[in-house]
């Protein structure tokens, strides 16, 4: 026995669903005109399209800056990155001469000087720099510097620079610092966080830079072998450093606890 099976389809609408999204969709008209194969689409040579880079074009022509000797005969603390410094109260550097470097800016805004070398800084830490009253040195000219950044020419690798306009670099920021202090007139320079290499957890005492961290390798490659011209230079020129990082892997200088570093004037 069949049974009679009466089905009703039944149709609703499908119920509306939001997507949220940043992305705003363009209604695009679906009225296509029919070509033939043989025949080319028309196009309007009349326009021309023009592409502007995001960032102003650099100054044809760089004016670099003379530094002043305005710390003679004083002590100049320089604050690295190293992850040595994690944790370490910087207002115990207030009264102190201080030059940060890169990001150590942050969490010592008090700093006296500011110096980076790399413009990627400048571009991801822009308020923080602008906002900073201090002195400010880079190495590398950048289009959408403001007024008051000095910028500095770059000399040779290794050793000591004594032009006043001039930074020897040792392809990394903390060489050249350590030339910006004595051409601002240092007679002793301190280094805090000058690790040269990151320990086992970090490789800085902040969370870092949105590029990759230069990896051990380049450290005892690149950076630290330059470091005894560097030291050499500064003897003859009667200033000296003294490395009041614990961990660090520089070991031209003698090495000093902070609580001792501290103790200078």
């Amino acid at each position: 026995m069949q049974r009679n099976r009466n089905i009703r389809k039944v149709i609703q609408p499908p119920n509306a669903v939001v997507h949220t999204t940043n992305i705003q969709r363009k209604t695009t008209s679906r009225n296509f005109e029919k070509i033939s194969h043989i025949q080319a689409p028309k196009a309007d040579l009349s326009k021309s399209i023009s592409v502007v880079n995001s960032e102003q074009p650099m100054p044809s022509k760089i004016k670099y800056s003379t530094i002043q000797n305005k710390f003679k005969d004083k002590t100049i603390y320089i604050i690295g990155g190293g992850p040595s410094l994690e944790n370490f109260d910087f207002n115990k550097l207030a009264g102190h001469v201080t030059i940060a470097i890169n990001k150590a800016i942050i969490f010592h805004n008090i700093a006296d000087v500011l110096y980076w070398t790399d413009t990627r800084f400048y571009t991801w830490y822009k308020n923080e720099v602008d906002n900073y009253k201090g002195l400010k040195f880079s190495l590398t000219a950048g289009s959408q510097y403001t007024d008051d950044v000095n910028i500095l020419k770059k000399g040779k690798v290794y050793g000591l620079e004594t032009d006043p306009q001039t930074l020897a670099h040792g392809n990394n920021s903390g060489y050249a610092a350590i030339n910006l202090a004595y051409h601002l007139g240092a007679k002793r320079i301190i280094l805090l966080g000058f690790d040269m290499g990151s320990n086992s957890a970090n490789t800085h005492f902040h969370d870092g830079y949105p590029a990759r961290a230069a990896p051990n390798s380049m450290y005892e490659e690149k950076f630290i072998p330059g470091f005894n011209q560097l030291n050499l230079e500064l003897k003859d020129s009667g200033v000296t450093i003294l490395n009041a990082s614990p961990t660090s892997k520089l070991r031209v200088f003698p090495k000093i606890t902070i609580e001792q570093a501290l103790s200078f004037r």
